[in-house]
This record gives C-alpha cells, sequence and structure tokens, in this order.
C-alpha cells in the first residue's frame, strides 16, 4: 500500500512547494545525486530513490516521520524566508509537523 501512496503524496507536497513564492524549481543536491549512484536497497520504511528533491520516510504505520526537500529559489527572493514557506507548504501537504521536514536550498537562480 505505501508504494502506491508514494507517488501521489510526492506529487502532492511537490506541487505544494512549488506554488511558494520564491521557488523556482525542485533539483537534488549533490550528496542526493551521489546517494541515488549508490546501488543500495531503501530501508524499511523510505519512499523514492535518495536521488529525488523530495524524499519521505514512513514509519510502521505509514505516517510521515522525516521529509526532505531540495529547491532552488529565486536571486530576488530571501532562501531562508523561502525554505521556511517551503517547509510550512510541505508539512500541510504531507500532514507532517513541521519540525519533520528539512529544506534544503541547493541553488539559487
Amino acid at each position: 500500500m505505501k508504494s502506491q501512496r508514494d507517488p501521489a503524496l510526492t506529487q502532492k507536497i511537490t506541487a505544494a512547494v512549488l506554488a511558494v513564492p520564491g521557488v523556482a524549481c525542485l533539483r537534488p543536491g549533490l550528496r542526493s545525486l551521489l546517494k541515488a549512484a549508490d546501488t543500495r536497497v531503501p530501508a524499511f520504511g523510505e519512499a523514492g530513490n535518495s536521488g529525488s528533491a523530495v524524499r519521505i520516510t514512513f514509519d510502521a504505520r505509514g505516517a510521515v516521520t522525516a521529509l526532505q526537500i531540495d529547491v532552488v529559489v529565486r536571486a530576488r527572493q530571501q532562501a531562508a524566508r523561502t525554505a521556511r514557506a517551503v517547509r510550512a507548504a510541505a508539512a500541510e501537504a504531507a500532514a507532517a509537523p513541521p519540525g519533520a521536514v528539512k529544506v534544503t536550498v541547493t541553488g539559487i537562480v
């Protein structure tokens, strides 16, 4: 059931993040891309691949316990303010506490 829900939840979170003013796009950082090159099998509770810009971790009951998002911010926006807005939008979309969401700004354009 988790694998069927992951793409839909990822799309919902992606749409919410892209709607935040100041977000140019979602793009994984170098660390995520290097992890994607690793051929390990995802552990229980990990959704998607580590090279994705939206990574979700679930607990045994299927609740979101961690959410990592990599974004590119527009140059005319404050990166910290945009990251806070992304965290709030992603937490709401995933029905997760804001503290469970980690936002990384991987670029500014």
